[in-house]
């Protein structure tokens, strides 16, 4: 009977140490959660600064590129109400431009060595320059695939097939922008007003291309776009014409963000590989940064929430930059339709070291980033129609 009662009492006494392991497990678990929810330190260092809303026509106008004029003012397109805005970084003013043609979808944009702005639109099949003293607008329409142009009321009305989207000031002192529409990217030149386009090799599926695509200025004599329904990367030489392709290591990685840096490597954005890439021309050698794991993604929502900012959690980047810091910076969620991500992404490509931050609007949707400006970086905020400035220095 004793020992009955002893092994009853040591069946009663069992659950007891279990169920103190269990709370104990369960009071660490919660008092981890508790401090990063609290995260007031990371509260009190947000880096990021929103200014805005942009003036627009639509209660969306489309923000989403961003670029520095030489005096210093920046200039944010509006794809969406099909107006580009002024804003002037010392005091905060911003003046609205509208594009000649309503509707025009104006595109990626860059600077000549004359200061004009330059930029596609995308349904009005040609170029657009501005000039950055005054906003005035002049239309050059594209030689291809136009389907139709006249004018009403004064206002001008032409499309086509081209899909001109992004565009980038060459080495050549000329204009490349990508054709999607027809798997090609142009070629103009400013001094001459001629025109010139270029196959790209096997691209199939250039409307997709049309709606990501990016080009940039590339290494060297070079210029770099991202081929994303390729899942590859390509340059073409400016003096040769010829091109070079890369395909990226992981499948369906679908590459969209491209950028040059200081040491001539190009760095991707891999949107649904949810890495960042880094492409050496001179060997052809890629190596991927996965972006976050489980863990981070974990971390990144609870900082975004001890701020008070959601949004898709996925690490998916979009247009990748070199920062005055030497790091590679990214915004995040871009490309994906339902993406409404809300983070700006910062690699240490000497480490593989990731830091993410929320911009303070959830579900911002960051679309163009920008480095320009020493120390800081830009970047349109498509959903609530602002700008954001990620301070370096406050990081």
């Amino acid at each position: 009977m004793n020992r009955t009662a002893d092994s009853a009492a040591g069946a009663r006494r069992a659950p007891g140490r279990r169920g103190r392991t269990l709370l104990g497990a369960l009071a660490a678990a919660a008092a981890l959660t508790g401090a990063l929810l609290t995260a007031p330190e990371a509260a009190a260092q947000q880096p990021i600064t929103e200014y805005g809303p942009v003036p627009s026509s639509l209660p969306v106008g489309g923000v989403c590129e961003v670029e520095f004029d030489h005096n210093g003012n920046l200039w944010v397109e509006q794809y969406l109400s099909s107006q580009v805005a002024r804003y002037d970084t010392r005091t905060g003013k911003f003046t609205n431009f509208d594009t000649p043609m309503p509707l025009s979808m104006p595109g990626g944009m860059d600077l000549d060595d004359d200061g004009y702005l330059w930029m596609p639109q995308v349904t009005g099949n040609s170029l657009l320059r501005v000039d950055t003293r005054d906003g005035g607008m002049t239309e050059v329409p594209l030689p291809w695939a136009e389907a139709f142009a006249t004018s009403l009321l004064g206002i001008p009305l032409h499309t086509g097939l081209g899909l001109a989207n992004d565009i980038a000031w060459g080495p050549d002192k000329a204009l490349w922008f990508t054709l999607g529409g027809l798997d090609s990217v142009g070629r103009y030149d400013p001094d001459t007003g001629e025109f010139t386009k270029y196959k790209v090799p096997g691209e199939i599926l250039g409307q997709v291309h049309a709606l990501f695509g990016i080009i940039k200025p590339g290494p060297g004599r070079t210029v770099v776009f991202g081929l994303p329904q390729m899942n590859q990367v390509g340059t073409i030489d400016v003096d040769t014409k010829k091109f070079t392709l890369y395909t990226m290591p992981t499948p369906v990685s679908f590459p969209v963000g491209v950028r040059t840096a200081s040491d001539g490597s190009i760095w991707v954005g891999e949107s649904l590989g949810m890495k960042l890439a880094r492409i050496d021309p001179r060997t052809g050698h890629i190596r991927e940064y996965p972006l976050a794991g489980p863990a981070g993604v974990l971390s990144s929502v609870l900082t975004g929430l001890g701020q008070g900012s959601v949004g898709n959690p996925l690490p998916s980047p979009g247009p990748v930059a070199e920062g005055s810091d030497g790091n590679i910076y990214a915004s995040v969620s871009f490309p994906a339709a339902i993406g409404l991500g809300y983070q700006i992404a910062r690699l240490d490509p000497r480490t593989g070291d990731v830091t993410m931050w929320p911009t303070p609007s959830s579900a911002s949707y960051p679309c163009d980033i920008n480095p320009h400006e020493p120390g800081a970086i830009w970047f349109g905020l498509l959903t609530p129609n602002k700008i954001g400035r990620l301070d370096i220095d406050a990081t």
